[in-house]
């Protein structure tokens, strides 16, 4: 659990204290009913049933309110809903009107909580005024102490109603916010994937190439075979480098030091390379993308295509920049004009036409018609 997440939980188990500590606050208005009882001298039955009947009504009401105030819900709890109801009515001919004017408070706010359906808590509000103003109404209460029982039942019913339905939000919230640290934890990882698949893959390749040299030319050449395992060494100290900095998340390559790169690493497998370069600076917003294809594709080239030339097109307008790369030799297997996302010749393919695709851009890849293989990304100068 993350610090952000760990106070976020931290204040919501407050707030369910607090609001768990008032509910069970209401249950002081009790109080009224029993000193009504208790100073009119009840027998030991009476006090008994009493006692247990209040006993039993206050263990259901914790209970629910307990589940409403929780992750949960309070929704389909139905035996505490059923021992509250019964309860209730337990008690109304002992306690009788002080506790008709006090009980609805809990009933109603019992059966708002664990009634799912709006049809079923008005039913159950309706009930409940019928049964409190009959009470009333028996026990000799005038019209002007029952009249506004209804209006504040109803009431009761619409703001608990309305507290559930804002938990549920909260609830749903917070949910959507986890949900989203995860995606987020995720996409992370499926970066920091990409980012390490596109700088050992190319090194890698890099260090195979000179290695496989530097063997045939130990026997002919030592000295240059020296050479080229220092380069070796060179380069497999930068790719060290650069899975710190991938780690770090500081890593972006540059165009320039990409197309040198490529040059060497093209030269050394015999393939000749020739660039054309953009009419004008490509702006920094568009230049690691292209600077990632510029190093993917090259890493395709040496590895795959068998090729003897390439070209390396640079290009931007006014609204994106662009490189095409091309070869006379085979590809990845990669369909001809797979647009964006759609290039299915490897990790490395399918993790860069991501990044081109997160940015607004396009990435096309696939055999030419006349033989060889095209690569092309077009990035947009600004992001969508």
């Amino acid at each position: 659990m993350t610090g952000e997440a760990a106070v976020r939980e931290l204040e919501f188990g407050r707030g369910r204290a607090a609001a768990r500590a008032g509910a069970c606050a209401w249950l002081v208005l009790s109080v009224w009913p029993l000193l009504a009882f208790f100073s009119s001298r009840p027998g030991a039955l009476a006090v008994v049933w009493v006692v247990a009947a209040l006993a039993v009504f206050a263990a259901c009401w914790l209970r629910i309110m307990w589940r409403m105030l929780g992750a949960r819900g309070a929704a389909g709890l139905r035996w505490p809903l059923v021992g509250l109801v019964a309860a209730g009515l337990a008690l109304l001919p002992v306690l009788r009107d002080p506790w008709a004017y006090v009980g609805f408070v809990f009933v109603v706010s019992a059966l708002t909580a664990c009634l799912g359906r709006v049809v079923y808590t008005a039913a159950g509000v309706a009930g409940t005024i019928v049964v409190v103003v009959a009470a009333l109404t028996a026990y000799g209460r005038p019209f002007e102490q029952v009249w506004w029982v209804p209006l504040v039942i109803v009431v009761e019913a619409v703001t608990v109603g309305s507290i559930k339905h804002l938990g549920e939000l909260v609830a749903r919230l917070d949910a959507a916010r986890a949900h989203v640290a995860r995606l987020a934890v995720d996409n992370e990882r499926l970066r920091f994937a990409r980012d390490l698949h596109d700088t050992l893959g190319h090194t890698l390749t890099s260090i195979t190439i000179r290695s496989q040299l530097a063997a045939r030319l130990a026997r002919t050449d030592p000295e240059r075979a020296a050479r080229e395992m220092a380069d070796v060494e060179r380069a497999a100290r930068q790719a060290l480098d650069e899975v710190r900095h991938a780690v770090s998340g500081y890593r972006a390559p540059s165009l320039s030091g990409e197309l040198r790169t490529a040059a060497h690493s093209l030269g050394l497998a015999g393939i000749g390379l020739e660039v054309s370069p953009a009419a004008g600076p490509v702006p920094a917003a568009a230049e690691t993308l292209l600077a990632w294809t510029v190093r993917e594709a090259a890493t395709n080239v040496v590895r795959h295509s068998r090729a003897r030339r390439c070209r390396i097109d640079l290009g931007v307008d006014d609204t994106a920049a662009t490189v095409e790369i091309r070869d006379d030799g085979q590809g990845p297997g990669t369909p001809s004009g797979t647009p964006t996302g759609g290039p299915t010749g490897g990790n490395g393919l399918t993790g860069l036409a991501e990044r081109i695709a997160a940015a607004g851009g396009r990435l096309e890849a696939g055999p030419l018609p006349g033989g060889g293989y095209r690569l092309h990304a077009r990035v947009p100068l600004e992001s969508p």
